[in-house]
């Protein structure tokens, strides 16, 4: 047996509510994004469950309580404990019945206003192949609940059996029922790890795995893992992303053989080195210690040797083996046996984890499935055929059925002016027919246009009704669909420019569109102008702010700090504040002091940071040769003792 203690949250705040809602009931997709069939399903009373807050959540939850379920007191124990059977789920629980735990448990919990969380939950589990008895599997919670020193606590124990492992919810409560102390639940995980060795061997269950095991002779000892854990990043990737890691391929081709060359005593550093070099994976020195990295991307991520097997760690190859080593050359022409055997598997980052050795046929497989379900959709929209609802057979029938009218009542009415009359009647009923004709036309036009028969289905819907119906390769495809757009917003959020200087500007302090001879003027539909060089985004203006981005060469950044210096000179300048990389603010500020020198246009770049203009003035003084103008800007700084700002003026701004 086995336990799990679900996580809660760091700052003592877990939310009983959101736990439960996440384990028991899932959040509704919007009607966008849900494929609805063309019959709607009919609600089912009864058949939700009921979410109060606190330990009323985790009780209806444990005992699968829902709206109209009927308790059935199963036995009551001289001490008070009592087993309830609600519905097919059997409970245990020491409280004066399972309706009444929850709010029993929170009243409990409100007399002590020190404990900001007194819900405990933690899970009991057994393999797949037991099947403890309800005495054998509430014994097991009380054991666990006073080994955790919570006897006596309120609590409630239900069993489930709808899974592949029979396993018991615990839900109990922190605070004493009788002298209202909370519970320190420290190193619970510990205890309740000892409880499930100790009942292993009491109860007869079957030993699992765990961080204690148990000897021969009944003692309780830590255990030690053989191999080092796998890293939680890698973990995260492979669980997450479905891609292998490196530390995973890693392992997979690598663990075994050299756990079989150390057992062998033939590991050292050239055997190792080509032991690697044949999974495509590279052995070298960093941070102090060995990293095996991917050989053909050396520039990627890496992993820790000693995670991949512990043989092969620095200090124990240093202690068996000396100092590290080189791998030898590729190709040695005067000693060919120096030279590193061929790659014969490399890391692909790119493939999925599960299924590896069926991944290509079940890939090739699904292919043919697409094939085969377009196919279907071709035949359909070539043999699509409109609905025919005989509008003109159907008009032409109550115009017959009218013209019949009138022969019989010329046949058989002699009296003109009583055939007229009856003329008429059989002129309104025409009409009438007519009129109830057409309403009832447009319901079915209504009614085809609703359900989508009125014109033939395109490729996403046909597949969306072919996967309500159950097909399989719809269902892939939708699923395909639907990664594809994820990739492609991911893609467009990993393409997002950061810009490396932003100038900031006042509200509607705006700037004319420039036409640039070195770079190609782009004006967006929300008015923000973009200037592209090469291809690639230089300059944004975007009204309230110009961004500046990062160009590959000098010359391309030149122009680009240029372009922002002209569009602040062109702006009021009564806001102006200049932010981000440090170097990047200095070539903003740079091209603003050569466009004040070269241009008479009589726009002149200026900020309001005064430590930003400062530097502008004095820099802009000294390349024009006004020395004198420096000297008074520094003697003037000293008569003005407040102006802490001018007595940091830089004499020049260095162009990076």
């Amino acid at each position: 047996m086995n336990v799990i203690i679900p996580p809660k949250r760091r700052d003592k705040k877990t939310s009983f509510n959101k736990l439960v809602t996440y384990v028991s009931t899932r959040a509704e997709k919007k009607d966008d994004d849900v494929v609805k069939a063309d019959i709607s399903n009919a609600h089912v009373p009864g058949t939700e469950y009921i979410a109060t807050p606190g330990f009323g959540q985790l009780v209806n939850y444990v005992g699968r309580k829902s709206s109209e379920s009927s308790n059935q007191i199963v036995s009551i124990s001289p001490e008070g404990i009592q087993r309830v059977l609600s519905g097919e789920v059997l409970c245990e629980t020491n409280c004066f019945s399972l309706a009444s735990a929850a709010a029993e448990m929170n009243m409990t919990a409100m007399q002590n206003r020190h404990c900001k969380d007194a819900v405990y939950h933690f899970i009991l589990s057994w393999q797949g192949d037991e099947d403890p008895t309800a005495d054998a599997v509430f014994s097991s919670v009380r054991y666990s609940l006073e080994s955790l020193g919570m006897k006596g606590h309120q609590y409630v124990a239900a069993i489930h059996r709808d899974t592949d492992n029979i396993h018991c919810h615990v839900s109990a409560n922190r605070v004493h029922p009788e002298t209202f102390r909370a519970q320190n639940m420290w190193n619970d995980a510990d205890t309740l790890q000892k409880c499930c060795r100790v009942l292993e061997r009491e109860l007869g269950f079957k030993v699992d795995n765990g961080s204690w095991h148990m000897d021969e002779y009944g003692d309780l000892h830590r255990s030690r893992r053989d191999m080092p854990a796998v890293p939680r990043g890698a973990a995260k990737r492979e669980i997450f992303s479905d891609r292998e890691s490196l530390h995973g391929y890693a392992v997979r081709e690598t663990r075994d053989a050299i756990s079989k060359a150390t057992a062998s005593g033939r590991l050292d550093w050239p055997s190792l080195h080509n032991l690697l070099h044949t999974s495509g994976l590279g052995l070298r020195e960093q941070n102090g210690g060995l990293a095996v990295y991917d050989l053909l991307r050396p520039d990627g991520v890496s992993v820790k040797a000693s995670d991949v097997h512990p043989a092969i760690s620095l200090p124990a190859m240093e202690q068996r083996y000396g100092g590290f080593q080189e791998a030898p050359p590729t190709f040695n022409p005067e000693q060919p046996e120096d030279g590193i055997v061929k790659i014969d598997t490399t890391y692909m980052p790119q493939l999925h984890m599960r299924d590896q050795d069926v991944r290509r046929e079940r890939r090739e497989a699904r292919a043919v499935a697409r094939e085969i379900l377009r196919a279907r959709f071709d035949a359909y929209r070539a043999g699509w055929e409109k609905p025919d609802l005989r509008v003109r057979a159907r008009f032409q029938q109550i115009s017959s059925h009218c013209m019949a009218m009138k022969a019989h009542v010329r046949k058989n009415v002699r009296d003109p002016l009583l055939r007229k009359l009856m003329y008429r009647v059989a002129e309104f009923e025409k009409m009438k027919a007519m009129a109830e004709l057409r309403l009832q036309l447009r319901e079915e036009r209504q009614e085809l246009a609703e359900t989508g028969a009125a014109r033939p289905l395109n490729w996403r819907r046909w597949v969306e009704r072919e996967a309500l119906q159950g097909n399989v390769a719809a269902i892939s495809q939708m699923r395909g669909w639907a990664y594809r757009e994820k990739r492609k917003s991911h893609q467009q959020e990993n393409t997002v420019l950061q810009p490396n200087a932003v100038v900031i500007y006042g509200s509607a302090d705006d700037a004319p569109l420039f036409r640039s001879n070195e770079h190609e003027t782009r004006l967006m539909r929300d008015g923000t102008v973009s200037y592209l060089r090469n291809g690639n985004a230089a300059v944004t203006d975007f009204g309230d702010r110009v961004e500046v981005y990062a160009a590959l060469d000098s010359k391309s950044d030149r122009f680009n700090n240029d372009l922002a210096a002209a569009l602040t000179a062109w702006r009021s300048g009564d806001h102006a504040v200049v932010q981000g990389e440090p170097t990047a603010v200095n070539r903003v500020l740079y091209s603003g002091v050569m466009l004040n020198l070269n241009n008479d246009d009589g726009h002149t770049f200026k900020v309001s940071d005064k430590k930003q203009q400062a530097s502008v003035i004095a820099t802009e003084n000294h390349y024009r040769k006004n020395d004198a103008s420096v000297v008074d800007v520094l003697k003037r700084n000293e008569s003005d003792p407040n102006d802490d700002l001018r007595a940091q003026i830089a004499t020049n701004i260095p162009r990076p």
